[in-house]
C-alpha cells in the first residue's frame, strides 16, 4: 500500500473553503472525490475537527447547525 499525502488537515481545508464559497457542507462522497486514497481515519478526523470549528453556524439551506447535520 502506497502512502497518501492526505491528511485530516486536507479534509479541514477542503471544508472549510468550499464552505467559505458556497455556504455548503460538503458530503463524505465528495470528500472521497477530490481526497482520492485518503485514510478513513484521516477523513473522520478531519471531518470531526471542521465541525468542532464551524459549531453552530448556519448552514446554507437548512436551519440546522452543522454538527446536526
Amino acid at each position: 500500500m502506497q502512502p497518501t499525502c492526505w491528511t485530516r488537515w486536507s479534509v479541514y481545508e477542503y471544508m472549510k473553503h468550499r464552505f467559505v464559497c458556497t455556504g455548503e457542507v460538503p458530503d463524505e462522497r465528495e470528500l472521497l472525490e477530490e481526497l482520492p486514497d485518503i485514510d478513513k481515519s484521516e477523513l473522520i478526523e478531519g471531518m470531526a475537527e471542521f465541525r468542532l470549528i464551524l459549531g453552530d453556524w448556519p448552514i446554507a439551506g437548512s436551519d440546522k447547525p452543522c454538527e446536526v447535520r
